[in-house]
């Protein structure tokens, strides 16, 4: 049986991210999970399904790519799939030399092993902390292959070994991310999940924030981060603050428990290295809430497109040093 909490009541599922139909996610040939977690204490599970039922021709093979928080550099897993297969596996037994950070999963060819259009993807991550309530599930953001490209094709139209979110390669990223609540901070403890798209491992990222409280009050604030992090919302900004919060215009009685809520527009400002700089990369965030002694989390809404998102260039020159 699975362990609810008041928090995963409060969850409201969300519009998907990436392939985005009526809401739904569509099964993909790229799924992007924005975290993992082998911390003492914690556990994730990943998953991914093979949804092709042709016996004859479903069978795909799949490379679990796993991004380190600290450096950004890749482990990499090669399984095969056959059709209806499903495969979940432990991050800490998969990958562990790592502790946080994300994993990228991609459709590649039986034979010869190069990124291909299989849009017959789907998956799901499961984190189970020491907790009881520290049980939530979160999708991944699905990208599919390029829609003039055949099924089966080769997705690396450049050759360059790294996978573009660009609408030719894979579908573009979210231009901005909408996270449609936060709950006043302290003692509440939530954190963001961020992911720089642009530039690759070598880049820091700079995006821009728009906070408002429960009564359209907006204020800005930033955070500077390399590749992938998770922050506390509070050391982002006191915006966050539960005290703070109460001090604005905030609608009164409009509250959960007595706590304040908010909500977050999140867009990339500029990503820079040592050799390059991009102006408005592209980057996605997710929030894990900490309420009432229990965590949970769902995929934020994405409004727009951008063309400028990759996975994973290593160079400080960025994607094909452009």
């Amino acid at each position: 049986m699975l362990r609810t909490s008041l928090l995963s009541l409060l969850l409201v599922p969300l519009a998907l991210s990436g392939s985005v139909h009526a809401g739904v996610a569509q099964a993909s040939s790229l799924l992007l999970f924005p975290c993992y977690d082998n911390s003492r204490g914690t556990q994730t599970f990943l998953t991914v399904t093979n949804t092709n039922d042709d016996q004859q021709s479903g069978s795909i093979k799949v490379e679990f790519v796993y991004v380190n928080q600290n450096n950004c550099l890749e482990t990499n897993r090669t399984r095969t799939l056959s059709p209806n297969d499903t495969l979940t596996v432990i991050t800490a037994l998969d990958n562990p030399n790592s502790v946080r950070g994300y994993v990228y999963v991609f459709a590649k060819s039986l034979t010869t092993g190069q990124a291909v259009k299989a849009d017959q993807l789907i998956g799901t991550s499961r984190f189970f902390g020491a907790a009881a309530a520290d049980d939530y599930e979160v999708q991944p953001f699905a990208f599919q292959a390029g829609a003039a490209l055949a099924n089966g094709a080769d997705t690396d139209g450049d050759h360059d070994g790294v996978h573009d979110l660009n609408g030719t390669e894979y579908e573009k990223a979210p231009a901005e991310i909408q996270i449609p609540r936060f709950f006043g901070q302290d003692p509440n403890r939530s954190s963001l999940v961020l992911i720089n798209l642009t530039g690759g491992a070598q880049f820091q990222a700079i995006v821009d924030m728009l906070v408002y409280n429960d009564n359209e009050e907006v204020f800005s604030t930033q955070y500077q981060f390399q590749c992938w992090k998770k922050v506390p919302l509070l050391d982002i900004s006191n915006v966050f603050s539960q005290a703070f919060l109460q001090t604005t215009g905030h609608a009164t009685g409009e509250n959960v428990l007595g706590v304040e809520t908010g909500w977050i527009r999140i867009n990339g400002n500029v990503a820079f290295s040592s050799a390059a700089q991009f102006t408005d990369p592209a980057v996605i965030a997710l929030l894990i809430e900490n309420f009432l002694g229990g965590q949970g989390a769902d995929l934020p809404f994405a409004r727009g497109v951008q063309d400028n998102g990759d996975l994973l260039p290593l160079s400080v020159l960025g994607d094909n040093g452009t």
